[in-house]
């Protein structure tokens, strides 16, 4: 047996104290300790991802096309019902891609860029070999397999891609051996598989002359669940070691020497949450466990980071988004967690500052007049009522920080505001006044360099606004930029000269329009995944982020990156008309109060994904 020596071509040193720059897998003695210790030394683990765009429990939760790796996936077609929709995946969230040609259940292989569907079953239940080819944006059609089947497993890439076994009817009534091979545009058939069988895991990002099958099962339905692995050299196939758990619409990823297999159905009674991990030779089971046992999954990514999207469970047919990281760090997925709640509910106060020094001012409430003067500071722990502000604030916008606020506008019922207010850590005092009345506009930047933009009017009330004004600390000046469509309920985040105006209230209804501003004209950008108003925000131009809204008081979370929009987790409460730590980025933030049905006092606060790198460790020896 080779020593560590051997193996790393380094000997154990001998030391007083841990190396400051140890390297992973590097062993030492400390003398102070007496312990052996190592470095690094990766683990495995899932942990969950954010929501796809498309409502998962009722569209594409199975049956679908996975193809890339974790950080550049695409998700496409599926079943529950048939869908044609397409999405991206770029580590973080989700965002919208171009609509297949076909609605139906599919499979394939390829990159997030370059990626081939091949064969499925087509809307309302035709089986067909139909290809389709996307290029990052918009499906071709391709040349059609051989032998029409859904239900096959798929990898390579567009020009060297493979696709094995499957079903060649819709009732899944027998199981066949075939293979086929891709060259980019003809298929043509390769020798076949040893057992015949449906519903295959595959090692994701396998090449056409290494590639990696197993379990599934036979047919007729149910069929028996197997167990087999067979590898691929580019002409033959030939059986290797089993898994440990037989089963079948597992999903997979990685490669013929390295690779993962993980869920899956058991066959009656019930799916797996089980991951095994593959070495070119042998199967082994994982501590690494999903958090959701399903089954009917695309297979995504490589042995270290994979992607496990969708897949029904019996006790809730939705497509949960799980990442499995194989490293010697510690990844913790963003999320939201709850807040102390605020001490007066209300809604559309204006909202300033951090995620630990926060500012709710203002806004509507039942209580008289008073309460819609009411303030409060948070510290990341609690809220505290502080002095009211100088006038009534509420239906008002405003952005800085707890200790360099401002807000302005305001609706007076029935009059509209012109009034600004600047908060210093301790009083609120008014400052110079709008040029324009207006009411639930869009505030953003800083206290001496602010924008407000949009919101509705004071002739008629409610009129929709597209003028835009910048502040400096003392005084408004109208500026030329206009927004391209006038609205009010807008959310702004950004700065002076780098700002974005998300959704809001236009005439006639609620909007997805983006705008983005410069310092002097407003253009227009990505649309938002819905129309929405009454949204928080938080963050830059490159890097923001929009939740909750309405209409419906949904609790869905938005990332922009300066071009388009992607998923991130979900807020527990769901709700619109809401504060927001506006000050705070894209990965820490907090929501406070607003309106689900009734006003709320709930504070949820958002914390992007974190990597830490795990500590060296003890090492113990018999």
């Amino acid at each position: 047996m080779a020593g560590y020596n051997e193996i790393r071509g380094l000997r154990v040193k001998y030391l007083s104290a841990d190396p400051s720059n140890a390297e992973d897998g590097q062993v030492w003695y400390n003398s102070t300790t007496g312990n052996l210790r190592v470095e690094g030394i990766g683990v495995g683990a899932w942990s969950s991802g954010s929501a796809m765009i498309r409502n998962t429990s009722t569209a594409g939760a199975n049956h679908a096309l996975g193809a890339g790796i974790q950080t550049a996936a695409i998700y496409a077609g599926g079943y529950s019902p048939y869908t044609n929709k397409t999405e991206h995946y770029n580590g973080t969230g989700w965002s919208s891609g171009g609509n297949m040609n076909l609605t139906r259940i599919t499979t394939g292989f390829g990159t997030e860029t370059a990626a081939v569907a091949a064969g499925g079953i087509t809307f309302p239940g035709t089986v067909g070999g139909q290809v389709e080819e996307y290029d990052g944006s918009s499906w071709t059609t391709g040349n059609a397999l051989g032998t029409a089947r859904p239900y096959g497993s798929g990898s390579g890439t567009l020009t060297a891609g493979l696709y094995a076994g499957g079903s060649p009817n819709a009732s899944a009534a027998t199981s066949v051996t075939n293979s086929e091979e891709y060259n980019g545009t003809n298929w043509s058939e390769g020798n076949d598989l040893n057992t015949a069988r449906r519903f295959l895991g595959s090692a994701a990002t396998a090449p056409q002359t290494a590639a990696l099958v197993f379990g599934g099962d036979n047919a007729p339905a149910p069929g028996t669940v197997r167990s087999f692995t067979e590898t691929y050299d580019g002409t033959s196939w030939t059986e290797v070691g089993d898994l440990n758990t037989a089963r079948r619409n597992m999903g997979g990823a990685g490669n013929q020497t390295s690779a993962l297999a993980f869920g899956g159905s058991l066959g009656p009674p019930g799916n797996s949450n089980a991951t095994e991990n593959w070495d070119g030779s042998s199967w082994s089971t994982s501590p690494a466990t999903l958090a959701n046992a399903r089954d009917s999954q695309p297979s995504i990514g490589t042995s270290t980071a994979a992607l496990f999207v969708g897949g029904p469970n019996p006790a809730f047919p939705g497509g949960w988004v799980e990442e499995y990281n194989f490293s010697t760090s510690t990844v913790t997925t963003a999320a939201w967690a709850s807040g102390e709640n605020l001490n007066t509910s209300r809604s559309y106060m204006a909202g300033m500052g951090t995620q630990t020094a926060a500012l709710a001012a203002g806004g509507s409430n039942p209580t008289p007049a008073p309460g819609r003067l009411f303030t409060e500071e948070y510290n990341g722990d609690s809220w505290t009522t502080v002095n009211n502000l100088a006038a009534i604030g509420d239906n008002w916008s405003g952005c800085g920080t707890q200790t360099a606020a401002m807000g302005c506008g305001g609706y007076l019922s029935p009059g509209v505001s012109t009034a600004t207010q600047l908060y210093d850590g301790t009083n609120w005092t008014t400052s110079g006044t709008l040029n324009t009345a207006r009411y639930n506009s869009g505030t953003f930047g800083v206290q001496t360099s602010a924008v407000t933009v949009g919101g509705g009017g004071a002739s008629p009330v409610g009129v929709r606004l597209n003028s835009t004004e910048h502040f400096n600390g003392s005084a408004w000046t109208a500026v030329g930029g206009t927004l391209n469509t006038a609205r009010r309920v807008v959310n702004c985040f950004g700065t002076q000269t780098a700002g974005v105006a998300v959704g809001g209230n236009a005439n006639p209804g609620i909007v997805a329009n983006v705008e983005e501003y410069n310092g002097s004209s407003w253009t227009n950008a990505t649309a938002y995944p819905s129309a929405k108003n009454g949204m928080g925000v938080s963050g830059t131009l490159t890097a923001g982020l929009s939740f909750g809204g309405s209409p419906g008081f949904t609790a869905e979370t938005f990332g922009y990156d300066g071009t388009s929009w992607s998923t991130r987790p979900a807020m527990a409460t769901a709700r619109a008309f809401m504060g927001a730590a506006n000050a705070g980025s894209n990965v820490s933030t907090a929501a406070f109060g607003g309106y689900t049905g009734a006003l709320t006092a709930a504070t949820e606060e958002f914390t992007g994904e974190t990597t830490t790198v795990n500590p060296a460790r003890n090492i113990t020896t018999s």
